[in-house]
């Protein structure tokens, strides 16, 4: 009976105290930030110049409504950057300054309003200061992500790309920077490393000690690599965003793959040539000289004469990216020529005149007794297995001597 009078006291209470338990909650107000006067980041940078360069003060302070559509191109999750992030729309880029870390996302869509914000540099850097991210910017969609500017060295000096996210490629580290890091990520400290291309054009990658590829190895390869332009004075850096954006496992410059290399040294003074697997076919025969320093194959005379030089066959499609140089040499033309061709029906030590033959009209031939290089001849428009032959060719009134020396059949 105890019971059951508790159940019953119970029951009532229990009624009121699920009449007081709310069911919904209140919401916290929706922050409206005003559109106002629309601008984009170029009509800042002009704002920039007109006037604050030009004027009595080195920052500017907007106190009125005024917006910018742009997309996040580079937020601070990696830790490569601290409190700050980069926006590009069609007709630039600038960093942002944050009141706080986080909150913005790589690939954000975004209406960045102005009001409080303030538009300066950083040693030379165009920056918007004082953002705060619930105040001042409104997320309109997300993975909206822009394609990198595919730039070179040289076109990063011309100043025109400050703040956008651009893309290098046949790009690699100085040599002194292989087995580095790129950056002290166990002391925190932030380090410079330094690009290159094949022409020794430089550019800096700046790491953070705090970011998440601080302790991650420099590759010691040549590749592509994309990454955010900064500047600081006179310096220009690049700040990497993820490290699957750094990739340069290619053969470095100067570096490459032989398929086929002959420098004749191995062949006798004024003897035939008489290489495994070419072919030395004509009126007249290519044969060894060695002018005191180097030797090299040489064809020539007076008269009517054809002289073919023909390399073994090689695969194209063995070898994807192939590319053939040669070095020339010439003495007393006088109607008298050398050109360069390649054959996919030509059978090593039959007659030359027989299979067909398609010329390089790219190809640089010496006129005079200096050492000339051919060039980089691109061999990919072919197929097949293929030959390359060097014919001499001579008028009956002509004369003439032409000197070939390090064939070269390569992929780098």
């Amino acid at each position: 009976m105890k019971y059951k009078y508790l159940i019953l006291v119970l029951i009532p209470i229990l009624m009121f105290l699920s009449s007081c338990i709310q069911n919904s909650f209140e919401e916290p107000p929706e922050v409206t930030i005003p559109v106002g006067e629309a601008l984009t980041i170029g009509d800042l940078r002009q704002m920039y110049i007109d006037s604050i360069l030009t004027g009595p003060y080195i920052t500017y302070k907007f106190t009125n409504d005024y917006s910018v559509y742009a997309v996040v191109t580079m937020d601070d999750k990696s830790g490569n950057i601290y409190k700050s992030a980069f926006i590009q729309d069609n007709t630039g880029a600038v960093n942002l300054h944050m009141q706080a870390s986080g909150g913005l996302y790589l690939g954000d869509s975004i209406r960045l309003n102005l009001n409080g914000c303030i538009l300066g540099d950083y040693e030379g850097m165009l920056q918007i200061d004082s953002v705060h991210v619930e105040k001042n910017i409104r997320k309109i969609a997300t993975h909206m992500f822009r394609t990198p500017k595919l730039l070179t060295i040289p076109q990063i000096n011309t100043g025109l790309y400050q703040a956008q996210l651009i893309q290098l490629e046949d790009v690699q580290f100085i040599e002194s920077d292989l087995g580095k890091t790129f950056a002290d990520g166990e002391n925190l400290l932030t380090e410079n490393r330094t690009l290159e291309d094949c022409n020794g054009n430089q550019l800096i990658v700046r790491t953070s000690g705090y970011s998440s590829f601080a302790s991650e190895q420099i590759p010691e390869g040549k590749g592509e690599i994309i990454g955010i332009l900064s500047q600081h004075r006179d310096e220009w850096q690049l700040y990497i965003r993820k490290m699957d954006e750094v990739n340069m496992d290619g053969l470095r410059c100067g570096e490459y793959i032989a398929i086929l290399e002959e420098n004749f040294d191995n062949v006798v003074q004024g003897a035939d040539i008489a290489l495994t697997d070419w072919t030395n076919f004509g009126s007249i025969l290519w044969k060894g000289v060695n002018n005191g320093y180097d030797t090299m194959a040489r064809v020539g005379g007076s008269g009517e004469n054809t002289s073919w030089l023909i390399t073994p066959e090689f695969s194209i499609e063995e070898h994807p990216n192939l590319k053939l140089s040669f070095i020339t040499r010439a003495m007393n033309l006088n109607q008298s020529s050398l050109k360069v061709y390649i054959s996919s029906d030509f059978t090593s030590g039959s007659n030359p005149e027989d299979a067909t033959w398609t010329e390089f009209t790219n190809v640089i031939i010496a006129s005079s007794t200096n050492n000339t290089n051919s060039g980089d001849i691109d061999l990919s428009d072919y197929s097949g297995n293929v030959h390359i032959a060097f014919k001499y060719n001579c008028s009956a009134t002509g004369s003439g001597s032409y000197f070939l020396d390090n064939v070269l059949v390569f992929t780098d």
